[in-house]
């Protein structure tokens, strides 16, 4: 049996008329008749009796139009899960995330995941963290790795923390000298820039001196490493220190450290789309921080 005959059969069981059938499944009325006859031989039954009120099924005809259905039913439905498989790995996830988590740390999260993932693409955006997150609330971006604690409807997992530190070419013995030095300042978040201001506040209870701006903070430790200045910013923990800058962690002056986090954040939306869920389950289980 061929899948035309079972559909054959469908169609002349809600059908019971051999031209309408003919014409609706584009084959001849003899080439029809031919088929319906082919089939019977096979099955060693009579399907259709031809009275003349028209075709009348059999009690076996019967059962092998309702065994059509579910054959074809069943050839649909695996059809589309076929579609829905192919759809599934030819998906990407749009991920949004701050310029400093994707210099360290991204690369080596999607390349664990791709190895379990091959089929999954990634699109990537970098951005400073304000706007991955307005991004985020806006679905132009599916998830995000921001650094710093962003309020809004979605769901967020913590996966880092990061301690900040006064980088100098030199060590500094006495910090109220760094008034009297060159500080530079970088393309950074919001979020960021009031931890660092509010440190400096809380040890100085003075605004910070201007700064000169230097972009990217690749470039701020370039400049520090030529003796032209220093700046406050957070490290990664795998930090390179390849300039041999001078780290002093920044401490408040009740002695706590100043920390940022990083959190990975995706819709609230119980309807996400199977390869971005799978995703999202993964980074929680693997990649998130345990918190109490």
């Amino acid at each position: 049996m061929r899948d035309s005959d079972w559909e054959i059969l469908y169609e002349l069981y809600r059908n019971p008329n051999m031209t309408k059938v003919a014409n609706l499944l584009y084959i001849t009325q003899p080439s029809l008749t031919k088929r319906l006859q082919n089939m019977e031989t096979e099955f060693q039954v009579r399907i259709v009796n031809r009275t003349t009120k028209g075709l009348e099924f059999t009690e076996e005809g019967s059962y092998l139009a309702e065994r059509a259905r579910i054959y074809l039913d069943f050839m649909k439905e695996t059809q589309a899960g076929l579609d829905e498989l192919k759809e599934k790995n030819k998906a990407s996830i749009t991920i949004g995330s701050s310029y400093t988590y994707s210099k360290y740390t991204l690369a080596e999260v999607l390349f664990h995941y791709n190895r379990e993932h091959p089929d999954v693409k990634f699109n990537v955006i970098t951005e400073q963290s304000n706007v991955l997150f307005r991004q985020m609330l806006e679905g132009t971006i599916d998830v995000g790795f921001i650094r710093g604690d962003y309020e809004g409807a979605v769901n967020r997992a913590l996966i880092d923390e990061n301690q900040a530190y006064l980088v100098t070419r030199e060590p500094v013995e006495d910090l109220s000298e760094l008034a009297s030095m060159q500080r530079l300042d970088y393309k950074t978040n919001d979020k960021t820039r009031e931890l660092l201001h509010g440190w400096w506040q809380d040890r100085f209870h003075t605004e910070p001196p201007a700064a000169m701006m230097v972009g990217y903070i690749d470039f701020a430790w370039q400049i520090i490493h030529k003796g032209l200045g220093y700046t406050c910013c957070f490290l990664p923990h795998n930090f390179e220190n390849q300039y041999n800058l001078c780290l002093t962690p920044l401490e408040y002056t009740d002695g706590s450290r100043v920390i940022r986090r990083t959190w990975f954040v995706y819709p609230k939306s119980r309807d996400m789309k199977p390869v971005l869920a799978q995703f999202v389950r993964y980074i929680e289980q693997e990649v998130a921080l345990e918190t109490e």
